[in-house]
């Protein structure tokens, strides 16, 4: 394994991330059949956001899933990509009227979040007064843990996203009088815990907004992203939720609806960390071993940008890779190669091999680290895939001769 490692390295440079095409295609399939084998009218659309490497929205498109954009660049790239109009979901919160008129002229299913783009979409209206125009609405959610606090994502009171009762009692009457017709919910709310009771609680929602409000142009009942899911194996998973959990929680309650049985919708989902984090791991040099006073800090040329969430607490599943034997253990702070004090990639962990030149591999870096690393101090590192005698280069690592053709 290291002459394999170290091999790569020195042609693609460190850090480089490891990409597992199969394991992704095998996720976004058992995601839509744990949903399938319950109810046949299911849209699996991919957050793009999570990570837009190229071969994973091929993948998207081979397996005929939808796209899920959050902004005019990702509308563009589903677009450019060739993926047809009406599987392009749109999402997010600005939106402006340009890009709304455009997805309206595509046919794709767009969630209005708040009361301008309701507007734009009437002033749409009148430009096109003989078009039928259907929009959807994403849902205000309020969702907690067993003990009464709040599971939004860190523990925030409110979610921001959404239309509240208030504005909907506004914006639907609003809506019909204009001759604009509603035909999706959306229910996504981001989570601290990806309860399967989070979803029962969206799931209850969006049929009761769909009840009291008599929306009988529903084709779609989107219940977001937020799953948990695609761990890395040396994760425990035993008291985790599976595909098959959420699939069974919200279509017991969906298929028990009336008026969900009246109007027979697609149930959509739009996952991305689910079905991603264990496609992508990352291989990193270490470079030296430093001791201040009764501290050990290992240096390796990444940093915690490219493998964790900066403010997760959680140490990622590592393995170490060396050409020599064991070394006295230490327990050490795994640091990298950035300027900043809170470069921390694991913190107080056990390690055997921490000389110059050895390797680590971090697992489960599959989830936004790549859209979320920018140039910042390093380049943005190499992507490869492993073949079954030697390696493709899915992305090149980027250097300064990319930074300046981005500035100028």
């Amino acid at each position: 394994m290291y002459s394999k490692i170290s091999s790569i390295a020195e042609a693609v440079s460190t850090p480089f991330y490891i990409a597992y095409p199969d394991i992704f295609r095998e996720n976004v399939r058992n995601f839509s059949k744990a949903f399938t084998d319950i109810y046949k009218k299911f849209i699996f659309s991919y957050s793009f956001k999570t990570n837009y490497t190229p071969f994973l929205l091929k993948i998207i498109q081979e397996e005929n899933l939808f796209a899920e954009t959050v902004s005019e660049i990702e509308y563009n790239l589903a677009s450019q990509l060739d993926f047809p109009g009406n599987h392009i979901i749109l999402n997010g919160p600005v939106k402006t009227e340009a890009l709304l008129e455009k997805a309206i002229a595509n046919g794709s299913i767009i969630n209005l979040d708040s009361l301008y783009e309701v507007q734009s979409v009437i002033s749409i209206k009148k430009k096109f007064p003989n078009k039928d125009i259907h929009i959807g609405l994403r849902i205000n959610m309020e969702i907690t843990k067993a003990d009464g606090s709040s599971a939004i994502q860190a523990g925030l009171a409110e979610s921001r996203f959404g239309f509240s009762d208030e504005m909907l009692r506004e914006v639907i009457p609003c809506l019909k009088a204009n001759g604009i017709k509603i035909n999706s919910l959306h229910g996504h709310v981001s989570s601290t815990n990806h309860s399967v009771e989070n979803f029962k609680t969206i799931a209850e929602r969006l049929v009761s907004i769909g009840k009291t409000y008599e929306l009988n142009d529903i084709e779609y009942v989107d219940l977001g992203g937020s799953f948990f899911g695609a761990a890395p194996k040396e994760v425990d998973t035993s008291k985790r939720p599976s595909y098959s959990d959420y699939a069974q929680a919200t279509c017991d309650i969906l298929l028990q609806s009336d008026w969900f049985q009246r109007n027979n919708p697609y149930i959509v989902i739009e996952p991305g960390a689910s079905v991603v984090t264990n496609v992508f791991e990352l291989v990193t040099k270490i470079y030296q071993r430093k001791k201040i006073r009764e501290r050990n800090f290992v240096f390796t040329d990444a940093s915690v940008y490219q493998v964790r969430p900066k403010s997760s607490k959680t140490n990622y599943p590592y393995i170490e890779i060396s050409n020599h034997d064991a070394e006295e253990e230490i327990i050490a702070d795994i640091v990298g190669s950035t300027c900043m004090e809170t470069d921390i990639i694991a913190n107080q962990v056990k390690l055997k091999h921490y000389s110059h030149g050895d390797f680590l591999i971090f697992k489960g870096s599959g989830a936004y680290r790549q859209n979320l690393t920018p140039f910042f101090i390093n380049p943005r590192c190499a992507i490869i895939a492993l073949t079954a005698d030697s390696y493709k280069v899915i992305r090149k690592r980027q250097d300064a001769k990319h930074l300046l053709d981005m500035l100028m």
